[in-house]
């Protein structure tokens, strides 16, 4: 689901991705044009309105004051194209939707679905199964309404039976009590005409190309493992957005990533290293602990080895990650100055608060939201760019509206450490903060993790 219209205060929630995670994700600002991937909430106060693009094509406007849950999204084998998400007729491949509406109401605009597809709102009194049509669905703790412009939608009431109600009906049901039809005001049919009207030219400028992005992501695996090292891998989806960079400079930007990737769970261990290399130049010596003593110029040789220990495919790539993957990842949906929250604490990462002057294993101390160990600390991380302004690794800032390289800075000799270490300032430690020297230059608190990605 794309975020093709915010009007006022509109939020989404994202669920708790580990159950092992310490941190309960809080609603923050949707962002134009991000992605929102199934198991978020969306939400909409008062004089305020969201405009929405599911990914089989169809236009969903919520109104103030409402309450939507993404349940399921889910699209088969979609191919992209330049054509207009807003020209499709019918939907691209086969696909399942599930939308809880808790409170509220929507007006839909569904494609015509493939034989293979279901599409389901639920609220808390109702059910409405839906297979092409144009509707209004309206809900609270102990009442549905469904206003059905064209088309047909199976309503299911609170006593489980499936009324279907037709071209210019609508129907109601309580908490108790059986569906009431009756015909749809002319008011009402323009309400709808009016409201699909204006999602649909929020969306003509997104093509199919935008949205089969989107489902690239969302169809991944969540983990994944290079099977030559034992190297475990997160995925981190494209389209949500996050605030980037330090807000102590005027650097701050609100990014979205257009394409996922896979992130190392830990840095490269110095085992890891060895199996590729074939040496371990690492001041603190210890098989599970990070590499470190390495340049930008060792970790890039490390992921072309591992290129050809692990048989790569075509079209993808083993490399450093770009600073704004890097952040991204850092941050796991937090807006905090590190990813527990805003002090420093030894409880969470390895600093010299810590007081022990040296790396510890890549498997210390609880992992972010995501699951990913020692992003702050323990040692600095190399990312793939050049220093220069950030963010990098962007396709497209929809607040500046500039354009940014998508792979990042890729010229200059200075290079992009994030994360801080075990000898560093805790302020270094921090989710925005930026640190550069030269590409051959290494020392102890030198490491990296590294990225696994599909390229154009």
């Amino acid at each position: 689901m794309i975020i093709a219209g915010a009007k006022g205060e509109v939020e989404v929630q994202f669920p708790k991705r580990d159950y092992y995670a310490n941190f309960t994700p809080k609603p923050r600002p949707v962002t134009l044009g991000e992605s929102i991937d199934h198991g978020a909430t969306l939400i909409t106060g008062k004089d305020s309105q969201a405009d929405l693009l599911l990914t089989n094509g169809t236009l969903i406007q919520m109104a103030e004051k409402t309450r939507l849950i993404l349940s399921a999204l889910y699209q088969k084998n979609f191919q992209g194209s330049k054509d207009k998400a807003s020209d499709l007729k019918k939907e691209v491949s086969p696909s399942r939707s599930s939308l809880k509406l808790e409170e509220g109401n929507l007006v839909v605009d569904v494609r015509k679905l493939n034989k293979e597809s279901s599409f389901l709102i639920e609220t808390n009194v109702a059910h409405a199964g839906i297979r092409g049509t144009q509707f209004k669905i309206s809900a609270n703790a102990d009442s549905a309404d469904l206003a059905v412009l064209e088309g047909s939608v199976d309503f299911m009431d609170g006593e489980k039976k499936i009324t279907s109600v037709q071209n210019a009906m609508k129907a109601g049901a309580k908490l108790k009590g059986s569906t009431k039809l009756k015909s749809l005001p002319e008011n009402e049919k323009r309400e709808i005409k009016k409201r699909v009207s204006e999602t649909k030219k929020l969306v003509s400028s997104i093509n199919l190309n935008r949205l089969s992005n989107a489902i690239y992501g969302y169809s991944q695996k969540r983990t994944y493992t290079l099977r030559s090292i034992g190297m475990e891998m997160i995925w981190c989806p494209p389209g949500t957005s996050f605030i980037g960079g330090d807000p102590e400079t005027p650097t701050l930007h609100k990014i979205i990533l257009t394409k996922g990737f896979y992130l190392s769970k830990y840095e490269v261990s110095q085992e890891q290293y060895e199996k590729v290399m074939g040496e371990n130049p690492s001041v603190f010596k210890d098989k599970n602990n990070p590499v470190d003593n390495v340049s930008w110029a060792e970790s890039m040789k490390f992921c072309e080895k591992l290129m050809r220990k692990e048989r790569v495919s075509r079209g993808r790539l083993i490399t450093l990650p770009t600073e704004a993957e890097w952040e991204y990842a850092c941050r796991a949906g937090t807006t905090t100055a590190y990813s527990w929250g805003d002090n420093p604490s030894p409880k969470f990462a390895n600093y010299p608060a810590s007081r022990l002057a040296k790396t510890v294993s890549v498997k210390s101390y609880k992992p972010n939201p995501w699951g990913f160990h020692n992003m702050h600390g323990n040692v600095w991380e190399w990312c793939k760019d050049s220093l220069g302004p950030f963010p990098s690794g962007v396709l497209f800032d929809y607040e500046s509206n500039s354009k940014w390289r998508p792979e990042g800075e890729t010229s200059g000799v200075w290079r992009i450490l994030r994360g801080g270490s075990w000898s560093s300032d805790e302020s270094w430690m921090r989710s925005s903060r930026r640190h550069a020297v030269e590409s051959n230059y290494k020392q102890s608190d030198y490491g990296f993790r590294v990225a696994f990605k599909k390229i154009d």
